[in-house]
């Protein structure tokens, strides 16, 4: 076998991935443009107006129309969704209703301008969040956005036009879309229709042609539009390839990293990255090199957003250890394989020290290195302070300390140098500079030796009490006293600082540890979780509320009683968003942030477990660093809980394996017994038909029911017997229909049958008895639970192999709720006449499910209960009609 036309089995994977995640959702289909005023609203409209008349249910969610005439046109006739009002500062806003969409559940929605920033009380901060939980729920949604507003963009936007861009949607959201619709207008006819006044009106028109709409902004704009959606063409092209398996002699095994710090160019290098990325359509990475040096609340804040952004873009996150930030990135760019290294451009070059791109280039090796020009960005620091562990005295305490301890030493050295020398005094100050080093900061330690050596020379050298040396000697000694206490100063300091940080990072691992101990290891898992939690909020010096799902996966109504908090009836809703949607939300989040904690998923590879909720002081943070330790004690809380869930789940299915064997014997036993008793009695009845006994009509329907009874029986043990084997031949479907209601009897006579069905359908390659005995199951239960007199309306459609059976009555419907349940075995709504056994639906799922198709149920718009019987890969021929 040639490996070259091997297929990739990590392709395979995502793709088996990709299409599992789009089967579930919905689909997204963004209109894009290059700014407004190109026609994407517009564009967005007319394509919906064609899907309403392909019969598709179109609800409009939110559309803005900006005065435009003709766009308010295209909304007439269509569903509108009443819009949200929100009460914030005295003033009522509207936005879009997400609540009541989900609610109602259209098979398509329009949302509008998809960066738009939700009002404060929305339960998202951004509208492309709304997006996401629509599609993740199975609807379709149709938006519109500008290039400027995709993240990745937004350094070259502000080059091209000078405008700071601050309503944006990561990348990654464009990557879950089903299509990327570019609208696009030349730079003309825009300038022609903003002199129209069919893009701003009045005053804002003015204002925005002489700022953003310059002639050379939109040129510019509109090459980024087409060269972004080209660039997603070619990712959609190397992905039909890979399916396909087509060998690409352009394949690539690039790999991109970038490292960042509490800089202000951190978010323009990742975007820069991320753009890259795309382009070459490979994998990256965002190294952050953690070292001993505390970081002030600004730049805390300014790595926090930085390494949130790269998240967002969708770059895999790395924190390494190291004090020296060129060797930390070039270890991990070799271990991780990375062909290109992507570093900012030193704003001077040093003297005397080389900047990180000239170390990084010269100790690269085979790797490559990008030097770029970053762009910085605006601080917005807020006013809370970072997790960290408390320094014992202040910056002002230390300096004062050591001016006092200088005092001091040259106080006493005053009184011996007569019997010392001078000498001594030096080894005295050096002794000083060194015990220092070990309490206090670096800033203190150096100014201790400066003072140190400027004291010796104007107090204890000769001539005293002025700063001329005389001797060479002592020129040696004091240069050589201040160069090895500045020396020892910084060595002992640096020395602390990482002994400080390797406490810090000690004691979150034992944390980790012990949580992880504590939960797994514990004889009593309730007892586990509660050390567990304790723990948590010892480290984090916060409250913590665990929330572990009940065994039918519903939330419970309280927490666990080990929890040092309880949600309020506000924050379940939270909570309950947080459980769906496997997202964190609430406090320092994008979902739902004025929630007063902020609640993590207990996520698994297999299921969500519950959800953790962190409630910090007013005076803390969520910064990176504490928010992957809180992920990691989720992730270890989850693990144990689905531990316990599986070791149920385990025994739980032993007992059923069991009570499924003995059941099936049962069945098949007492089916088999009833058979022979039933054929005696029914050839009894037979021979005394001309009887006029008024019990022979009784006896008749008992034993017809008794036989349906079996029967069911019967086919459910060879259902469950896994023997069943469709034997697939040419047929027709009338007569598959026809049979159907010839073995159902009487209980149809009082119904009539309407078959909708074309003249000249194709002849199916289907079994004939398994479909016939599916058909008439379920017009035996339309027949039973409808009024009499009350029609069956059939209906069948043949459709790319894929053959589609309606069967709809005009009865009461389903209960809400029993759309599924209705196919469980033994199941019976409420209500139900006597005499079935809850077995003909479940029997009916079960053969169509044996020739490769399913059942759906559900209630019919206009009344009534709806089959739809759906069989895949099915052949068909329309016979000759000569």
């Amino acid at each position: 076998m040639n490996d070259d036309h091997r297929p990739d089995p990590d392709a395979l994977l995502a793709q088996m991935r990709l299409a599992d995640a789009v089967s579930k959702s919905g689909r997204l289909h963004i209109f894009l443009g290059m700014c407004p005023g190109v026609g994407k609203t517009y564009a967005m409209l007319q394509t919906a107006r064609q899907r309403v008349k392909e019969g598709v249910d179109v609800l409009v969610g939110i559309v803005e129309t900006h005065g435009r005439s003709e766009t308010a046109v295209l909304l007439e006739g269509m569903r509108l969704l009443p819009r949200k009002k929100l009460e914030h500062r005295g003033f009522t806003l509207e936005e879009f209703d997400i609540d009541a969409v989900l609610a109602q559940r259209p098979q398509l929605v329009l949302v509008d301008e998809l960066a738009h920033t939700n009002a404060p009380g929305s339960r998202h901060a951004k509208r492309y969040q709304d997006v996401l939980e629509l599609i993740d729920s199975g609807i379709d949604v149709y938006t519109t956005l500008n290039v400027q507003h995709i993240e990745s963009q937004v350094d070259i936007v502000r080059q091209i036009s000078g405008v700071v861009i601050s309503e944006t949607v990561p990348d990654s959201i464009l990557d879950v879309a089903h299509e990327i619709q570019l609208i696009d207008l030349s730079v003309e006819k825009l300038l022609e229709r903003m002199a129209d006044g069919k893009v701003y009106l009045g005053e804002r028109a003015e204002h925005a042609v002489s700022n953003f709409f310059k002639e050379g902004n939109l040129t510019a704009l509109r090459e980024l539009a087409l060269r972004f959606t080209a660039e997603h063409v070619d990712r959609d092209l190397e992905d039909i390839r890979r399916v396909k398996r087509v060998s690409s002699p352009w394949k690539t095994n690039a790999r991109l990293m970038v490292g960042v710090g509490p800089s202000p160019y951190a978010e323009s290098l990742i975007r820069w990255t991320r753009r890259a990325a795309t382009r070459l359509n490979c994998p990256w990475l965002v190294v952050w090199v953690e070292g001993s040096r505390v970081l002030t609340p600004i730049e805390q804040d300014r790595l926090t957003r930085s390494l949130g952004l790269a998240r967002k873009l969708g770059g895999e996150v790395v924190s390494v250890t190291g004090e020296n930030i060129s060797e930390a990135l070039l270890q991990v760019a070799r271990e991780r394989n990375v062909s290109q290294i992507v570093v900012g451009k030193p704003e001077k070059a040093g003297m005397w020290s080389k900047s990180l791109a000239d170390t990084l280039i010269v100790g690269s090796g085979d790797i490559d290195v990008c030097v770029v020009r970053p762009l910085a960005a605006a601080d917005k620091v807020r006013n809370i302070a970072p997790l960290q562990e408390p320094l014992q005295d202040s910056i002002i305490g230390e300096y004062s300390w050591a001016i006092v301890a200088i005092f001091a030493i040259a106080s006493v050295c005053w009184g011996l140098v007569a019997f010392t020398g001078y000498m001594f005094v030096a080894l005295v100050f050096l002794l000083a500079v060194v015990i220092a080093a070990l309490r206090f900061s670096r800033g203190p330690v150096l100014m201790m030796a400066t003072l140190s050596a400027v004291c010796w020379n104007y107090f204890f050298i000769p001539p005293i009490f002025t700063f001329h040396i005389s001797k060479p000697e002592d020129w040696i000694m004091f240069g050589m006293f201040f160069i090895v206490a500045l020396s020892m100063g910084s060595l002992t300091s640096r020395l602390r600082m990482r002994e400080v940080a390797e406490r810090r990072r000690l004691r979150q691992t034992d944390a980790l540890l012990r949580v992880t101990q504590s939960a797994a290891l514990a004889a009593e898992p309730e007892k586990g979780l509660a050390e567990a939690l304790r723990t948590i909020n010892e480290l984090l010096n916060a409250n913590t509320a665990l929330i572990v799902r009940e065994q039918d996966r519903s939330l419970p109504k309280a927490a666990h009683k080990a929890s040092s908090f309880q949600p309020s009836p506000k924050e379940w809703g939270v909570v309950a968003w947080s459980y769906e949607n496997k997202q964190c939300a609430g406090r320092y989040t994008d979902t739902l942030p004025e929630s007063a904690a902020t609640w993590f998923p207990l996520q698994t590879a297999t299921a969500t477990m519950g959800v953790l909720g962190v409630q910090f002081e007013d005076t803390s943070r969520l910064d990176f660093v504490t928010r992957q330790m809180i992920e990691a004690f989720a992730l270890q809380i989850a693990l144990v809980l689905e531990k316990e869930h599986f070791i149920q789940a385990v025994s739980h299915a032993e007992m059923l394996s069991q009570s499924e064997k003995l059941h099936r014997t049962l069945l098949d036993s007492v089916s088999h017994e009833l058979k022979t008793p039933i054929a005696i009695i029914t050839a009894a009845l037979e021979g005394m038909h001309g009887s006029r006994s008024p019990y022979l009509g009784e006896i008749t329907t008992a034993t017809q029911r008794l036989q349906r009874v079996v029967d069911s029986l019967l086919q459910m043990t060879q259902l469950e017997s896994e023997v069943l084997k469709p034997n697939l031949d040419w047929c027709d479907l009338r007569d598959v229909i026809t049979a159907a209601q010839h073995a159902i009897g009487d209980p149809l006579t009082t119904h009539a049958v309407r078959l909708q069905l074309a003249d000249e359908f194709p002849l199916l390659k289907i079994d004939h008895a398994l479909l016939t005995q599916a058909v008439a199951n379920i017009l035996h239960n339309a027949a039973i639970y409808t009024p009499a007199g009350t029609a069956i309306d059939i209906s069948a459609t043949i459709r790319d192999q894929r053959l589609r059976l309606v069967i709809r009555d005009h009865g009461p419907g389903l209960p809400a709720g029993a759309e599924r349940r209705v196919f469980e075995k033994f199941y019976r709504v409420q209500g139900s006449p006597a005499g079935g056994t809850g077995l003909g639906l479940a029997i009916a799922r079960g053969f169509v499910q044996a020739q490769g198709g399913d059942i759906t149920a559900r209630n019919h718009p206009d009344g009534g209960a709806e089959f739809v019987i759906e069989i895949n890969r099915v052949s068909a021929f329309v016979p000759s009609s000569q």
